[in-house]
């Protein structure tokens, strides 16, 4: 661990924080992000973009639902399938809100996580819906999930980066969101060539939110906010990685981190906190 020991003994605050990301800038004149920002922006693309597809499966399945749960593609079927997608993007909203306070208080990549794997059983539910009441109240709810995904992935990703980097991280993940939206027409077409109904392309595109949880559980979790909840000596150690590491994900900080190098950075952070005000006060 001597890599490590030259970040163990710095004074962690926001302020050091972007400091030690900013000199990992890479390019011409330090103007790309560097390897602890562009990593966890990749691991949690598909955590932000796959719920593209979950927004727009009703353009391919609503014809579905409302010939075998609602009797034909009547006014009336359409009207209720609308209102279901209503229904979505009301509780997008509160939900959104409700999961980033959450966020705040269990950590950023549990609150994605549990989205995450909500987001996939809840397509599963819309799937297997043996009636019209049971989809709609999984679709509803589902509004919910992909809110919270979109929003504490975007959150994880930028808090991984320095504000000159917002713009660039945006973009990409737009960027990713749109390439996804787009292949559910592809996803749909191979659907329909095998012989599969409206439940088989919502059963894949379940299927493939686990991808989500796959990618987004390597993220590290973000030193900003281990550095709001006072934990300086866990935001020290995950930053630890991200700087030593050539691929930084979860898998390197279990492996390299152990608890006895935990337990130094837990003393060395207000030994060094306690050095530095010695300092101020000399």
């Amino acid at each position: 661990y001597r890599s490590l020991s030259v970040y163990t003994q710095i004074y962690m605050d926001e302020a050091a924080l972007d400091a030690a990301l900013g000199r990992q800038r890479l390019g011409r004149h330090g103007c790309l992000p560097g390897l602890p920002t562009l990593v966890p922006t990749l691991l949690l693309m598909p955590v932000y973009a796959l719920p593209a597809l979950l927004i727009l499966s009703p353009v391919f399945v609503d014809d579905g639902v409302a010939e075998e749960l609602l009797g034909g593609a009547t006014a009336e079927a359409k009207f209720k399938l609308a209102s279901v997608s209503s229904a979505f993007f009301a509780v997008w909203g509160p939900a959104t809100l409700a999961v980033s306070a959450l966020s705040d208080r269990v950590g950023r990549k549990p609150a994605m996580l549990g989205c995450a794997a909500a987001s996939s059983a809840l397509s599963f539910g819309c799937a297997a819906a043996p009636s019209f009441a049971v989809y709609a109240a999984c679709r509803a709810c589902l509004g919910g999930a992909v809110g919270g995904m979109g929003a504490i992935s975007y959150l994880l990703a930028t808090e991984w980066s320095v504000r000159a980097d917002a713009l660039l991280l945006t973009t990409a993940l737009m960027c990713g969101w749109s390439l996804v939206a787009a292949g559910l027409a592809p996803l749909a077409a191979a659907s329909s060539a095998r012989g599969g109904d409206w439940r088989d392309l919502q059963l894949t595109i379940s299927l493939i939110q686990l991808a989500a949880i796959a990618t987004g559980g390597l993220a590290l979790e973000s030193p900003r906010y281990l550095l709001a909840r006072r934990r300086e000596a866990r935001a020290q150690a995950v930053l630890s990685v991200a700087l030593n590491d050539r691929c930084p994900t979860a898998l390197s900080c279990c492996s390299e981190l152990e608890p006895a190098l935990l337990e130094t950075l837990a003393t060395a952070a207000p030994a060094a906190g306690g050095a530095r005000s010695g300092e101020g006060g000399g």
